[in-house]
């Protein structure tokens, strides 16, 4: 993670690069906690898992470690977008995060929802109504196009023997 944050910003301070890993690993924890551990409903793109970012090793360990995730955190959801699923929407989407709030009792949201895009110019945090139902709909299109659970945790499981054989 490290090295990825540092990739980005290699003119940054050090500081900077420890504040972002330190933000990442308490997202991690927000997931992981035993009391209401927040949803996680992942879609990654084929693309993602075939471009290396380390070593084969790494790669490896990270695509079982994605594969392991359900089983371990019934709350995260991973699919895989495959390559011969296209462009879903007809357009590539940059990485997006919907920030959902909980409802209170009657379904009402506690907070409205925020969709949060990372770019290279900086931080994007979209509030609009008509913006966060656009990704909502992105997502679920996502969602419909990507393989299932089985199929993804498969294909991740031949991405890490790929990577382990040096492929």
């Amino acid at each position: 993670m490290h090295d990825l944050i540092r990739a980005r910003q290699p003119e940054g301070p050090a500081h900077e690069w420890a504040q972002h890993v330190e933000f990442r690993a308490h997202r991690r924890t927000i997931i992981q906690r035993r009391t209401a551990p927040v949803r996680l409903d992942v879609v990654i793109g084929e693309a993602a898992l075939r471009r290396p970012a380390g070593s084969s090793a790494m790669m490896a360990k990270q695509m079982r470690h994605l594969a392991d995730i359900p089983g371990q955190l019934p709350q995260v959801t991973v699919r895989v977008l495959p390559f011969s699923a296209g462009f879903p929407g007809g357009i590539s989407l940059p990485p997006f995060v919907i920030l959902g709030f909980g409802e209170t009792s009657p379904g009402e949201p506690v907070e409205p929802p925020v969709v949060y895009l990372e770019a290279v110019v900086g931080n994007l945090y979209l509030e609009k109504p008509e913006d966060t139902a656009n990704y909502h709909e992105a997502h679920a299109r996502l969602v419909r196009a990507a393989l299932d659970e089985a199929d993804s945790r498969q294909l991740l499981r031949q991405v890490a023997r790929e990577y382990e054989r040096g492929l």
